[in-house]
């Protein structure tokens, strides 16, 4: 009898060991077949890449990039098991060809009820569409650009657009929009441009259901210069993580920062006072500040909670680094004992 029920023991040992548990970020755990994808053997280190935004799905890392950033008409993904080895880049959005497009600027989507959401800054030729001047002195800056949004209903698309043209008011440029879901009901963060305001300002509204439209009017949450001493006037790549340890919502954005005379691409970090978006929100203080930065944070499917943003920000040498870590239930900050990834 013991020897029947050790080999049923092993079989359903056996049996159990293809598949792997994940903790998503709101804190519930998937199970799921261990994954294999042919033909991913491109290493991270081996292929340039900025704004890197990953969705972990269903045993999957999904990796989005757009390329070039100056003349490009499409978004890419690549696929991982381990974060290391990627697959070529397969395109998952192409624009219109009777768009003029001058650049699309860092994608990134996100599963929201079952449907695949992408979200990228796309900016058209000077005269596509009409753009205010906000700030003297701006005026050969202004061009039109925009966070457009776009629907699939797999993370590997084809994505189409939710509508033609970009959801923020439209005489803004703006840029870097990100999805951000609060009791149920979405809302878009992103940056109004510093090339148009002069100080470049974070902006929110709540989403209509089909995140073609705001359902009120953007309110400014800050403006660049307020982060703290030697800040510069660059507002980028906003997102948000919800603490597992006490439900603490953390936001980290992008920005340069000048310490002792040299100036640096940082990421910033700042905690909202009531776990809601309308805040108040703390002072900021720095994440991550070595010439890096746009980052966004996912849990990896062993469980650790992870940072990616891309470093050096000097082209061509951009490629996305990977670093653990630690939620203290006050604050975020990359485990000391963490190397790069």
């Amino acid at each position: 009898m013991k020897k029947i029920l050790a080999a049923k023991s092993s079989l359903l040992l056996a049996a159990l060991l293809p598949t792997m548990a994940a903790t998503s970020a709101n804190g519930a755990t998937a199970m799921f077949a261990e994954k294999t994808i042919p033909n991913a053997n491109v290493p991270r280190t081996e292929f340039q890449i900025r704004d890197p935004f990953v969705l972990p799905d269903e045993g999957v890392y999904y990796l989005y990039e757009s390329k070039p950033w100056s003349g490009g008409k499409c978004v890419f993904v690549r696929r991982s098991t381990d974060l290391e080895n990627w697959t070529e880049k397969q395109q998952v959005m192409r624009v219109s060809d009777d768009l003029p497009v001058t650049k699309i600027w860092a994608p990134e989507v996100h599963k929201h009820n079952g449907t695949y959401y992408l979200l990228v800054t796309i900016t058209l030729e000077k005269g596509s569409y009409p753009v205010a001047t906000l700030a003297e002195g701006r005026e050969k800056f202004i061009e039109p650009r925009g966070t457009w949004v776009f629907k699939s209903e797999k993370p590997t698309g084809p994505f189409a657009p939710v509508k033609n043209g970009p959801v923020p008011p439209q005489e803004w440029m703006t840029l870097d929009g990100t999805l951000y879901v609060e009791d149920g009901h979405p809302y878009m963060v992103f940056c109004h441009e510093w090339c148009q305001t002069k100080d470049g300002r974070m902006c929110c509204a709540p989403l209509a259901p089909d995140l073609a439209s705001f359902t009120a009017e953007p309110t400014t949450m800050f403006c660049a210069t307020e982060a703290m001493a030697g800040a510069g006037v660059i507002t980028d790549g906003p997102y948000f993580h919800r603490s597992q340890k006490n439900d603490a919502l953390y936001m980290i954005w992008s920005n340069t920062l000048t310490r002792n005379g040299k100036s640096d691409y940082c990421v910033f970090i700042r905690k909202s006072e009531n776990g809601k978006l309308s805040g108040p929100w703390s002072k900021d203080t720095l994440l991550f500040g070595e010439n890096g930065g746009h980052g966004m944070i996912f849990s990896a499917f062993d469980g650790r909670l992870m940072l990616a943003l891309h470093r050096p920000n000097d082209s061509p040498d951009e490629r996305m680094m990977l670093f653990e870590v630690e939620d203290t239930g006050e604050t975020l900050h990359i485990r000391s004992s963490s190397q790069e990834h």
